[in-house]
């Protein structure tokens, strides 16, 4: 989509308004600032590595705004089967592949539903990789 990938970059690890976790499916959002001009809001399969850690998690990336929140732009990655105890300091993303763009939904219940349905499909794209 108009970017060269695969695409890594490192960012900080920041304070969200902690949704992700009580809909069942937690984030790190990470600061905006880091996110590379070129990379076009939507949905992404990427891949995550944290500080120290030599572990490479699967992940689902969403940059962009949220309209379902009426909220502002964010870059959020969702770890795929997986759920830290804790928040990192840094993140080492690598964009694999762009999946869709941002859509509103009529309901969380649907938005949670596409966000299922997206990770099912980065797992299948990551776990080929």
């Amino acid at each position: 989509m108009g970017i060269p990938v695969p695409l890594t970059f490192s960012a900080s690890a920041i304070s969200g308004a902690g949704r992700g976790r009580e809909y069942g499916i937690p984030t790190i959002n990470i600061d905006l600032a880091a996110v590379p001009e070129k990379l076009q809001e939507g949905i992404y399969a990427c891949f995550v590595e944290i500080e120290d850690n030599p572990t490479r998690y699967m992940g689902a990336m969403h940059y962009g705004p949220r309209p379902v929140f009426q909220d502002s732009r964010a870059c959020e990655i969702h770890l795929i089967d997986t759920e830290l105890s804790f928040l990192p300091t840094t993140v080492t993303v690598t964009v694999v592949q762009f999946l869709r763009k941002i859509l509103n939904f009529p309901s969380v219940e649907a938005l949670k539903a596409q966000i299922l349905d997206d990770i099912r499909q980065c797992r299948g794209i990551l776990g080929a990789a």
